[in-house]
């Protein structure tokens, strides 16, 4: 159920967002598209092992995260990303650094960070694509 309404309140967000946005944004100068998850992908500060939040869409070179705290834009981050592979059971962990790009409030309790991947491991590489054609 937390998913649930997670989902469509993030769904509502981006559309405000997309709506507000100039077309000069860099939101909107993206070279690669983004693909919305359809599954739960838990993402975690490598060296602390801080869980931050929920990867909400990615692209092959960004991803957006759901989190409690407020991320700062130009905050290099070291993330694992987490989920169960679908069809096979089992857990995968990629891992990429990254600069967090923009931070938004999307609810009271809710901050959503687009952050830009600057190196990841052929996990990810796998992972991201994974998503990719969930949505072919």
């Amino acid at each position: 159920m937390l998913f649930t309404n997670l989902g469509s309140t993030l769904k509502k967000w981006k559309l405000t967002r997309e709506r507000s946005m100039s077309t000069n944004s860099d939101h909107e100068q993206r070279m690669h598209p983004r693909w919305i998850l359809k599954s739960n992908v838990s993402v975690f500060e490598r060296q602390s092992k801080e869980y931050l939040g929920l990867l909400v869409d990615c692209s092959e070179q960004g991803v957006m995260i759901s989190t409690y705290e407020q991320l700062q834009p130009g905050t290099q981050l070291q993330l694992d990303l987490v989920d169960i592979a679908p069809n096979v059971n089992a857990r995968r962990t990629g891992q990429c650094s990254a600069e967090v790009v923009w931070c938004d409030k999307i609810t009271p309790s809710l901050y959503g960070s687009g952050c830009r991947i600057s190196q990841q491991d052929d996990i990810l590489g796998v992972m991201l694509k994974s998503y990719s054609h969930a949505h072919d």
